[in-house]
């Protein structure tokens, strides 16, 4: 599963995909790519916005910490949005924002296939060597194992069971506001998920066609790549993508408005000082951006 504004092209081996009849899927948040099967428990809170919580990532982390610190977990969040143990991440979370409401949440990797998601993913080069490893398969790790031995058959469903009665503090699970999905709730989930989300130009995007590729992973943000073409000097065309979770943002308008500048500092530093980057992307500075274009560190070799 990409998060919104991630390149296919380069987060998935899309051969292996395809051969293992794996399913590809792209969600309206942002954050990274996961790879998801029945090892794999997902959970997510939907709150309203009091113009604190959205992004808040700890505040929504910290319920499920506390559940694996009780079943013997050393977990910690790490990074902007990471949860991990002994240096392994083992959790991501991603966030979407509507109107006034937001969901904000992540990924349990508890029983994943490791090697099949090392070979299905296959994230930027920055992004791994931030990490400081070599490989997905090296930076990940099912939490299982990790597991007291009194929870070490727990099933998903005791999980959830732990975590409503973290989230609510109680014992009891009768106790807990419920609403039960109807007929007609369903049917409207399903419109949903049978339009935008099976879109293949929503799931692939357009294949970049550009001359450069710069990619570079920013602590607190995420990574920030573009994808562009210069041509006499000027920028003829410009994509950005990333797994910042600024999932609402306009890049659209960042990619037209660096579009026709020279490729110099001064005019890109101008042209994305205008662009609302904070707004778009999230906390990046104009000069960074620049500096990502032109500086050939952070050229990304397919």
């Amino acid at each position: 599963m990409l998060g919104v504004n991630q390149d296919a092209y380069s987060e998935v081996n899309l051969d292996y995909i395809k051969q293992q009849h794996i399913h590809l899927s792209r969600r309206a948040a942002g954050g990274g790519a996961v790879y998801v099967d029945h090892g794999n428990l997902t959970y997510a809170f939907v709150d309203n916005d009091d113009g604190t919580d959205y992004l808040n990532f700890k505040k929504y982390a910290t319920p499920a910490i506390n559940v694996l610190h009780q079943m013997g977990v050393n977990a910690e969040m790490t990074g902007r949005n990471d949860l991990t143990v002994d240096g392994k991440k083992f959790s991501g979370m991603s966030s979407l924002k509507i109107g006034n409401r937001f969901s904000c949440g992540g990924t349990l990797m508890i029983d994943v296939d490791l090697d099949r998601a090392a070979k299905a993913l296959t994230p930027p080069k920055t992004k791994l060597k931030s990490k400081g490893v070599k490989s997905v398969h090296s930076r990940v790790t099912n939490i299982r194992q990790y597991f007291l031995p009194k929870y070490r058959d727990i099933t998903f469903a005791g999980i959830k069971e732990l975590m409503l009665k973290e989230v609510f503090s109680t014992d009891d699970l009768t106790s807990i506001p419920t609403y039960k999905m109807t007929a007609s709730d369903w049917q409207e989930v399903e419109k949903i998920a049978s339009g935008k989300f099976t879109d293949p130009d929503f799931i692939m995007g357009t294949k970049r066609d550009d001359d450069f590729f710069h990619g570079e992973h920013f602590d607190g943000l995420g990574t920030i790549e573009i994808s562009f073409s210069v041509n006499d000097g000027i920028i003829t065309h410009a994509r950005i993508f990333g797994d910042f979770n600024k999932a609402n943002g306009d890049l659209r308008a960042i990619e037209d408005q660096i579009t026709g500048v020279p490729f110099r500092k001064d005019s890109l530093v101008e042209a994305f000082r205008i662009s609302h980057l904070s707004d778009n992307i999230g906390q990046i500075s104009p000069q960074q951006m620049a500096e990502l274009m032109l500086d050939k560190q952070f050229r990304e070799v397919n």
